[in-house]
């Protein structure tokens, strides 16, 4: 387990009713709600980064998952729960890939083994 430190922080008082009320919801103590909050904050701007990222093509499904500590399945679905576009590429561009691929496969089926 990692050794915990102390933090001391001023919070108004609209703040520190709303964590109380997180934390009496889930029966926990105020210094468990503050530290489930932070770590919930901190995951949820990490994946708007990323998907941020992600949209504007500065990085690939790969990195995306891996930003995320995700597995690539898990990446994908998260990208399409949140509504965005898993391929980035342009459509001309996959339907000349997916061509590629085919007028392979059939040339190596007529070739045979």
């Amino acid at each position: 387990m990692r050794r915990a430190v102390r933090v001391n922080t001023t919070l108004d008082d609209d703040l520190l009713e709303r964590i109380d009320a997180f934390a009496n919801e889930r029966r926990e103590d105020r210094s468990t709600a503050i530290r489930q909050l932070v770590d919930i904050a901190l995951r949820e701007l990490s994946k708007r980064d990323a998907l941020d990222a992600y949209r504007q093509g500065r990085i690939t499904l790969r990195e995306f998952a891996a930003s995320l500590h995700l597995g690539i399945w898990a990446a994908h679905d998260l990208l399409l729960a949140e509504g965005v576009a898993v391929a980035q590429g342009a459509p001309t561009e996959t339907s000349a890939a997916v061509r590629q691929l085919l007028e392979r496969n059939a040339s190596s089926t007529r070739e045979g083994p």
